[in-house]
């Protein structure tokens, strides 16, 4: 059939197939947007879920940095168990609803809690921390800290931290010390073993024992040694002794010094960024003029113009909590042997409590004299503890006098065993023909090591405490060298203890020492703490699910 020209004129126009491609496009395009928008709100609301999860944690960090302020402003703040001085809200633990804070300027906010320790003879943890009873019910006595719960909140979304508290303490570090110079006694070594005019060791306990930054750099002894007769008087003049930090000690461990500390050539200090290397000096260090090159190498984060840590007086507090038949008197010989130990030949368990105490009689009347070591050069009412063996429990032993070391201690297994001597711990290094010479100028030391029957100690594995003066080798000044001494824990000292001396003749021993990281969270029994120091957060983990509401 042959179409008009009308109909082939209708047929060929194209006008209505191009709305209908031009309105499925667009009706594509609307469903792609409206995806698009889906998906885009769906990425929001779960980058805000996000964005409130970190906001929550921040809040609860918040609340305990909170708390850590108020108890570095008052060292008892947490005695007040949930009842703190205003502003300070605390609630008691599981008690509900919390008391929130909000954080100024958001509208976040973090709710504190106490947490009562557990109780040791139940494995459960107290009910509430008691104002009455505080340090039973809210204090871990076995490692000197205590818990609070700071949760956060933010549009819903709670999250919650446990902050565990304890003060800075002479084992956080693998190496402390008072004064960056040798303690007064040293100075009979520089005379020779004899008399002085003035008095040396008077001197040394007055001109001596001030922080470097005090003036002792000025110091300066003048006076004469008195040999006995026909012996003439012979003319002394010295400053206070300095110990180096050399090229080639490492200390593997965080370190405290009160002082400034002396550097010749390139120690390094620390082992990661983890360990502080502390000096309450604002200088921190100074390098010895003698040496070229005085760079230490600081691997642990260094912190000169750090706070001052004050050693007790005394560890006589351990008195009251010895057990009955652990206190003894003069002259006592402490073999570990496991779980036992052997005192004066007798076997013994461990105490419950353990800690053993070695006190003075009432006619002990002498001091230590680096000249004059051996046993029978001080009376045998004096209390010494002379202590070796391998322990498997913890332990503390703690002397009125000096602790002496006088063969390896070992520990057996996941235990610790703490050192505590109100003088000196002391590393037992008997002699023979001792003497001493004069060269003109000061006194050379000679003598023989007296090995046989007295083996070399070589290993410590222990946290020690010297609360009036060093831990300190006997006869380090003479004798042949000893080779290493390891010791793996932390050592605590008023004064730099010599261990040996180096250069143009070498006794006495080089120095391994290594900290115990256990330390960081644990400690030997009733383990003395500085006097006075502030509290921080040893430790932060997150309670899941969060506590609530």
């Amino acid at each position: 059939m042959q179409l008009s020209s009308a109909v082939r004129a209708r047929l060929g126009d194209e006008r209505g197939f191009t709305m209908y491609a031009v309105m499925g496009a667009m009706l594509a395009i609307m469903m792609v947007s409206v995806a698009a928008f889906a998906a885009a709100g769906g990425d929001t609301r779960g980058a805000r879920r996000d964005q409130d999860h970190k906001r929550a944690y921040s809040a609860a960090e918040a609340g305990l940095n909170q708390y850590l302020s108020d108890l570095n402003k008052d060292n008892l703040y947490w005695t007040n168990c949930e009842t703190v001085p205003a502003p300070g809200v605390v609630n008691a633990y599981g008690v509900t609803p919390l008391k929130r804070v909000t954080i100024a300027g958001t509208d976040a906010e973090y709710a504190i809690e106490v947490l009562p320790t557990i109780d040791l003879s139940t494995g459960t943890r107290y009910p509430k921390c008691d104002k009455n009873n505080v340090s039973k019910t809210m204090l871990d006595t076995r490692t000197g800290t205590f818990q609070i719960r700071s949760t956060g909140y933010a549009r819903g979304v709670r999250r919650t931290v446990i902050g565990t508290f304890r003060r800075k303490k002479f084992l956080d570090y693998l190496y402390f010390t008072d004064f960056e110079t040798a303690n007064p006694v040293v100075y009979s070594v520089n005379a020779g073993g004899y008399p002085t005019t003035p008095e040396v060791q008077d001197w040394a306990s007055t001109d001596c024992s001030v922080y470097y930054r005090a003036g002792r750099a000025s110091a300066s002894y003048v006076g004469q040694a008195d040999p006995p007769a026909p012996a003439p008087a012979v003319s002394l003049n010295f400053n206070c002794t300095e110990i180096n930090f050399v090229s080639g000690d490492v200390i593997k461990g965080p370190l405290h010094t009160n002082d400034q500390m002396l550097v010749c050539g390139t120690p390094t200090f620390g082992r990661t960024s983890q360990d502080f290397i502390e000096a309450s000096d604002p200088t921190g260090w100074r390098g010895n003029g003698g040496c070229g090159g005085n760079a230490p190498n600081f691997v642990g984060k260094y912190l000169p113009g750090s706070g001052i840590l004050s050693l007790p007086p005394s560890n006589s507090q351990l008195k009251s909590v010895v057990d009955p038949g652990y206190t003894f008197t003069g002259r006592t010989t402490v073999k570990l042997a496991g779980s036992n130990v052997v005192v004066n030949g007798v076997t013994k368990p461990i105490p419950p409590s353990g800690v053993i105490y070695v006190e003075n009689g009432p006619s002990c009347g002498v001091f230590y004299d680096p000249t004059q070591t051996d046993p029978s050069e001080t009376p045998t009412d004096c209390g010494d503890a002379y202590v070796s063996g391998t322990y498997t429990d913890d332990l503390t032993i703690a002397a009125e006098k000096d602790i002496i070391i006088d063969g390896d201690i070992i520990k057996g297994a996941d235990n610790m065993l703490g050192l505590i001597a109100n003088n000196f711990v002391r590393v037992n290094h008997p002699v023979t023909n001792r003497v001493s010479t004069y060269n003109g100028s000061s006194y050379n030391w000679s003598c023989t090591n007296q090995v046989t029957a007295n083996p070399t100690v070589n290993r410590i594995d222990a946290a020690i405490l010297a609360l009036n003066y060093s831990f300190i080798v006997d006869n380090w000044y003479c004798g042949a060298a000893l080779g290493t001494l390891d010791v793996t824990g932390a050592i605590a000292q008023k004064y730099r203890g010599i261990v040996g001396t180096f250069g143009s003749s070498t006794t006495g021993y080089l120095k391994n020492y290594v900290y115990d990281d256990r330390l960081k969270y644990r400690e030997p029994p009733h383990f003395l703490d500085p006097v006075q120091t502030a509290w921080r957060v040893v430790r932060e983990n997150e309670q899941v699910p969060a506590a609530g509401p």
